[in-house]
C-alpha cells in the first residue's frame, strides 16, 4: 500500500531502464544470381536500436531517426526541472517513481526535489513532479509534463493539460531547445489546489465510493458472456475490496469528501505494483495516470451549477453495477 515518500533512497529502479543502447547497421544475408555465396546487403534506409547489454534488437527505424537515450533523457529533464525551478539543485533530484514493462523498450521516470512542495492546508503536502517518458521501440515520443505527488502517501496524478505537456518526435529534423519550451508548463499549484478544496468541500456517503470511482478510471460495466463472467466477477470483487480498505484508511485521516476519491484513486493508480487491478495499466500509463485530472476538471465545473446532485452525477454507473447483480456482484 501507499506509504511516505522515502528522499534518502532514491528508486533503485532507475539503474534498470539507463542501459546503453546504439544505432547499428541492418544487415540482409543474399545471394546473388550467378554467385555460389550469400553475401552480407546493408540497408541505406534503416538502422537498428540494439541493447549494448545483451544484444538484443529492440527496433528497427527509418534513417533519420534521433537516438534519445533513457540517460540523455533524464539529463534533459533536469535541465528542464532547472529553468522551472531555477533555486534548486538538479543533483539532489530524486528519481521517485520508475515505471517500465520487462522488455524496458519504453520507461516512465518521475523527478521530485524535496524543497519543491506547497502545502494546501494542515498537513497536507504535495509536491509538484516531471515525468520524462521516452521509448526506443516507438510506442511514444519524448516527453516531459508536469504532475503532483502527495508526501505522506506517494500518490501521484498528472495534470492533463495540453499545455501543460512538451513532446519532442526521435527526429532529426526537430530541435530541442528547453529553455525556451519550459514556460509553458510552469507550475500550476495554485489551479491545482483550489481543485483540491473544492473535492474536500463536497461531502460524499461512503456507500457510493466504488460508484464513483468506477466513474474515474472508467471501468467497464458491460455485462460478459457467460464464459467471461467468472473472471468478471472476480476483477470486481478484487477491485471492490481493496477499494473498501483505502476508503477506511483515508476517511480516518481526512474524512469523507470527493477530495478522499482522489486519494483512493491515485492510491490505485500509483501502487499498482502491488495491486495488479487495473486492466491495461501497463499499455498507456499516462492515461490511468491522468484520468483523475479529468475528472477533476469536469467535476469541479459540474458541481457549480445549483440543481447539481451527485446521485444524478453517478445514475448511469449506479445502474450498470445494479446489472452486475445478475452474475452475483453485490457493490454495496
Amino acid at each position: 500500500m501507499s506509504k511516505a515518500i522515502d528522499y534518502q533512497s532514491p528508486s533503485h529502479e532507475i539503474n534498470d531502464v539507463l542501459f546503453d543502447v546504439k544505432l547499428q547497421p541492418v544487415y540482409s544475408s543474399f545471394r546473388f544470381p550467378d554467385t555460389l555465396f550469400k553475401q552480407p546487403i546493408d540497408s541505406h534506409k534503416y538502422k537498428a536500436i540494439v541493447n549494448q547489454q545483451n544484444g538484443e534488437i529492440i527496433s528497427i527505424v527509418g534513417r533519420n531517426y534521433r537516438l534519445i537515450t533513457n540517460s540523455d533523457a533524464l539529463e534533459m529533464g533536469k535541465e528542464l526541472f532547472s529553468h522551472i525551478y531555477p533555486d534548486v539543485n538538479t543533483d539532489k533530484l530524486i528519481p521517485y517513481k520508475v515505471v517500465a514493462p520487462a522488455s524496458r523498450a519504453s520507461a516512465n521516470i518521475d523527478l521530485i526535489h524535496k524543497d519543491v512542495n506547497f502545502t494546501m492546508w494542515k498537513q497536507e503536502s504535495w509536491l509538484p513532479f516531471l515525468r520524462i517518458s521516452n521509448s526506443y521501440n516507438r510506442t511514444q515520443a519524448l516527453s516531459f509534463e508536469i504532475g503532483f505527488v502527495r508526501e505522506l502517501c506517494s500518490n501521484g496524478v498528472l495534470f492533463n493539460k495540453k499545455s501543460m505537456k512538451l513532446k519532442y518526435i526521435h527526429s532529426n529534423s526537430k530541435a530541442l531547445n528547453l529553455q525556451v519550451d519550459a514556460p509553458r508548463i510552469k507550475v500550476v499549484s495554485e489551479i491545482f489546489e483550489k481543485q483540491c478544496t473544492q473535492l474536500r468541500d463536497f461531502k460524499l456517503h461512503p456507500n457510493l465510493m466504488f460508484a464513483l470511482v468506477c466513474k474515474i478510471m472508467n471501468v467497464n460495466l458491460e455485462l460478459p458472456d457467460k464464459k467471461q463472467r467468472k473472471k468478471k466477477l472476480n476483477y470486481l470483487e478484487n477491485l471492490n475490496s481493496i477499494i473498501k480498505v483505502l476508503t477506511a484508511k483515508y476517511n480516518r485521516e481526512i474524512g469523507m469528501s470527493t477530495y478522499t476519491a482522489l486519494n483512493v484513486v491515485t492510491d490505485l493508480v500509483s501502487h499498482q505494483n502491488v495491486y495488479k487491478n487495473l486492466t491495461g495499466y501497463y499499455f498507456n500509463v499516462r492515461s490511468f495516470y491522468a484520468r483523475p485530472t479529468e475528472w477533476i476538471e469536469d467535476f469541479t465545473k459540474q458541481i457549480k451549477g445549483v440543481n447539481f446532485e451527485l446521485k444524478g452525477y453517478l445514475n448511469d454507473t449506479i445502474n450498470s453495477l445494479d446489472e452486475m447483480r445478475k452474475i452475483g456482484f453485490y457493490w454495496n
